[in-house]
């Protein structure tokens, strides 16, 4: 994808090398469909792993809002229950283009919607 990770360790996505695009690692199990709209969840407030991580997400989701294309590569969990969870695979056929439309349900994490699937 030319997007290479900042930490191989504690990064959840990003930017395409020549900064024309943002990618964002999500889990599959956590994709929802909802009045006809899809949509992932991106942030939770009580989210674990490195503060690293979490800012370099926020800049990643600043840049979505502020116009950048960005694109969802989806992952499979290991054991969905598992904390903190392990990647079991991911898609390399495809990604998904991510809309600059975010919400956040009462008592729940951060969402962006997502769009057409884009192959690799």
């Amino acid at each position: 994808l030319g997007a290479p990770l900042a930490t191989t360790r504690q990064s959840w996505g990003a930017y395409k090398s020549d900064q024309s695009a943002v990618y964002l690692a999500v889990w599959q199990d956590e994709i929802k469909r909802v009045d006809g709209v899809t949509w992932v969840n991106v942030l939770g407030w009580d989210d674990i792993g490195s503060t690293f991580g979490r800012e370099e997400r926020i800049k990643h989701l600043d840049s979505i809002k502020a116009g950048m294309p960005a694109f969802a590569l989806i992952k499979v969990a290991k054991d969905v229950k598992a904390n903190p969870r392990e990647m079991k695979e991911f898609n390399s056929d495809y990604v998904i283009a991510i809309k600059n439309h975010f919400r956040q349900p009462e008592g729940e994490m951060m969402q962006v919607e997502l769009g057409e699937r884009v192959l690799i």
